[in-house]
């Protein structure tokens, strides 16, 4: 192994150290990406490259050939993590970063001398060729995140839910988590065998609310039946309603 890969090698060392650090100590999403992406797609690759020994003939062939290496070791990596219960991002950058300084290990102990291939521009490549993908791999980012972006803000199905829980001493649990896109009001009506019982009026549930409260239902020997409705104030139209039986004494 000449200097110029031992170089190689160090330096792809250092990248595994300070992104395992990086990880554990920050929970930013801009730092993890910008030392995550190296290191999976270009520091695993390279040192697992340089361990097995694999002499490329081009730069081409050898970014192809880091990035096979990189996707074998991060489909290892996915089982191995898995079957230990480490799928975390700690766990993933403490894997890449084992497979790196492992695989260094291994290259630098290797006698026979292996360096990187010099950069050639690859026969028939044009600058308009680059242009092109460059072009093209741009709109695909583009596009992937509109999508992300729509999916996040679509609501195929705006509700309200609406439940009611009793318990053992004879307290009902009532609630209603708002789906909708607008504010909504309610009137909430609760019924103890068909008798009104309690009226929540004009409940003003905005986007995402949730509204809860605790009503004491008096004790009677056999078990009673709750009902909850609730009511749409803009045209008094029966919107959801829920049952529950009430424990006897």
């Amino acid at each position: 192994m000449n200097s110029s890969d031992n170089r190689h090698i160090l330096a792809a060392c250092l990248w595994a150290a300070a992104t395992v650090i990086a990880v554990a100590s920050s929970d930013s999403s801009l730092l993890r990406t910008v030392l995550g992406i190296p290191l999976v797609l270009v520091a695993s690759g390279h040192a697992l490259l340089r361990a097995a020994g694999y002499r490329t003939r081009s730069t081409l062939e050898d970014l192809v050939c880091m990035a096979g290496m990189s996707l074998v070791a991060g489909i290892a990596g996915g089982f191995f993590l898995h079957a230990s219960g480490l799928l975390t991002p700690l766990g993933w950058a403490a894997w890449f970063g084992t497979v790196v300084v492992l695989a260094s290990i291994i290259a630098a102990r290797r006698r026979s001398a292996f360096g990187l291939p010099e950069w050639q521009w690859p026969e028939g490549l044009r600058a308009r060729h680059v242009t092109a993908f460059l072009f093209a791999a741009l709109l695909a980012t583009i596009g992937y995140a509109l999508a992300v972006r729509d999916e996040a803000a679509q609501k195929q199905f705006e509700f309200t839910e609406l439940w009611i829980l009793p318990s053992a001493d004879g307290q009902l649990s009532v609630g209603l988590r708002s789906g909708e896109t607008r504010t909504q009001h309610f009137d909430l009506e609760i019924t103890i065998d068909g008798r009104p019982f309690a009226i929540f009026p004009s409940l003003e549930v905005a986007p995402g609310e949730s509204w809860t409260r605790q009503v004491q239902v008096p004790r009677e020997a056999r078990p009673q039946n709750a009902e909850a409705k609730l009511l749409k104030l803009a045209d008094l139209q029966l919107y959801r309603r829920v049952s529950a039986l009430v424990p006897g004494s």
